[in-house]
């Protein structure tokens, strides 16, 4: 068998969203730049959003390279050598909408024969979005096919990111596995070994942070390994003080085509994509890859929310062309939409809050008397009767429904591609980043507590004073650091909120508390009356 013999060379591969090069050293991918939105919007012109750096390639590897965990010298020799590029241009390939054009590379020595090809598709041909392409490999020995894994990542994301958060993570590990469950991993988590086999098959896999990933969908379930790149091994950093790098491996079905998108973390394009690769109708399609935090367990109902959410959004911007301005339109639409709710809840709290001292007095005249007291029957009866009056718990529910709705808006202010780097007003200039100056946190912690004031509540002065702080120990804890987007949606909505009660409590005043409703025959352990009154009570 002849030895493969070629020059190392890259090609540039151009769309109108992204722009890729291609080595032949490892026939590997070794930087991938987005431009342009699907409307053909630039990404951070004039250069767009660098998604895999090229000095990181080559440091850490680059994405599409061969993992043999058998053979780690072969997997260095697969991943080192120069391969024959078949189907490519000496410079540039252009993919124009509508158009397919691929590049195969090749290599062989010793025995040894390995392949990639990797599919491109123009936006329109086969229903692609644009940013999804195929990709097939297969490794052999001696004409006997090698267990191999193809590698995505690693760290596929915004690169120009320095610093993370509770709100903006570094590019983690994201997985829908065969047991139906969506398994995230960070490089904080994959600390202490270099490669931690997933638990199961994972029907897709992907590189991802909060507004770009890079997956991967195989024909069929697959073994896949998570993979750890230490920073100190890469940059001279210490590995206790940087997390670092995260790649995932997926086992190669020689020769058959996997499916790979790269491109946003937009829910309804990920839903699209799923369709073309036909796991929509899967446990977890391409779009679960979004988290809705600790409601993750209610994606199935928060998912075609946030979806609904994103197009209203988008539709609102096409009259606005400010996202700041459209979410303050949503949000003000949305608390609109649950004023009935509102009212409901109102009015069911002010009813439980005058009912309260009867329910008191009946709470004290039952502590006086035995349980087997036959009276005890009696207050039982009306206690049962005085909470379906006024129950504190039914006002609560209508604002629980709401939660579904609020945590969509939560969930697509995070991840959404349209509110990374986009202006507001004045000094926000980017809605993805926390407010330089705390104003708009600020703000929203006044009116957290003006929303405290003028809502009807059961509690008891004590409980009432630790209201008022919990407005700041959240702002304090949570929002102060939050993007300038969510904490402008929580501020319209808390600002609508307070409009609100303050219109149901002119409309609907407070009305004054129940007299409580006791007799004396209830009174246990009554002291017998003294002088004149016991007398005029033995003549009657």
């Amino acid at each position: 068998m002849l030895t493969t013999q070629a020059e190392p060379r890259q090609v540039r591969v151009k769309t109108d969203h992204w722009v890729a090069t291609l080595s032949n050293k490892g026939a590997v991918v070794t930087e991938w730049t987005m431009t342009s939105f699907t409307d053909g919007k630039a990404i951070d012109p004039p250069n767009g959003v660098n998604l895999v750096s090229s000095a990181l390639s080559q440091k850490v590897g680059a994405p599409f390279r061969f993992y043999i965990p058998s053979d780690s010298s072969l997997e260095s020799e697969l991943n080192s050598a120069v391969y024959k590029i078949e189907n490519a241009p000496e410079q540039e390939l252009t993919i124009n909408d509508g158009e397919k054009k691929e590049i195969a590379f090749s290599y062989a020595n010793n025995g040894v024969e390995a392949t990639k090809t990797i599919i491109f598709k123009g936006q329109g041909y086969e229903n692609s979005s644009g940013y999804d392409f195929d990709f097939s490999g297969a490794v052999k020995r001696n004409g006997n096919p090698v267990q191999a894994y193809i590698v995505i990542g690693p760290n596929f994301g915004d690169q120009s990111v320095k610093e993370v958060s509770t709100y903006k993570h570094a590019p983690q590990l994201t997985f829908a596995t065969l047991d139906g469950s969506v398994k995230r991993e960070s490089a904080d988590s994959l600390k202490g070994a270099p490669a931690h086999p997933a638990s199961s098959p994972v029907t897709w896999a992907a590189v991802d942070d909060n507004y770009f990933a890079m997956a991967i969908v195989p024909p069929q379930p697959a073994p896949a390994i998570s993979l750890f790149h230490p920073r100190n091994n890469v940059d001279g950093g210490s590995e206790s003080s940087k997390a670092g790098y995260v790649s995932i491996a997926v086992l190669l079905d020689q020769g058959a085509i996997n499916h790979i998108y790269a491109g946003p973390k937009d829910i309804n394009l990920l839903s699209q994509v799923s369709a073309n690769f036909g796991i929509a109708g899967k446990t977890h399609p391409l779009e679960d890859m979004v988290s809705y935090g600790i409601l993750d367990f209610m994606r199935g109902l928060i998912k075609p929310i946030a979806q609904f959410m994103l197009k209203a959004l988008r539709a609102i911007n096409q009259f606005t062309h400010n996202f700041g301005w459209s979410i303050v339109i949503l949000t003000i639409a949305l608390n609109m939409l649950f004023f009935p709710l509102r009212w409901r809840s109102s009015v069911t709290m002010k009813r439980a809050a005058a009912l309260q001292p009867r329910m008191k007095d009946l709470q004290e005249r039952m502590k006086k008397l035995d349980k087997n007291d036959p009276r005890m029957l009696d207050l039982q009866k009306e206690q049962i009767a005085l909470m379906k009056e006024g129950n504190p718990l039914m006002g609560c529910l209508p604002l629980l429904l709401q939660m579904p709705f609020f945590i969509a808006v939560y969930a697509i202010l995070t991840v959404s591609i349209e509110v990374r780097n986009a202006p507001f007003i004045g000094w926000i200039h980017d809605l993805s980043s926390k407010d330089p100056y705390y104003i708009l946190p600020i703000v929203m912690c006044v009116t957290m507590i003006a929303q405290t004031a003028l809502t009807p509540t059961t509690a008891d002065p004590i409980q009432k004073k630790v209201q008022y702080l919990m407005p700041v120990i959240l702002t304090v804890a949570f929002f102060i650091s939050a993007p300038a987007g969510l904490v402008l949606y929580w501020m319209v909505s808390n600002l609508v909120g307070v409009a609100q009660q303050y219109i149901i409590n002119r409309i609907n005043p407070t009305n004054p508390p129940a007299a409580a409703n006791s007799s004396d025959s209830d009174r246990p352990n009554q002291k017998p009356p003294k002088g004149r009154r016991a007398k005029e009570a033995l003549a009657s």
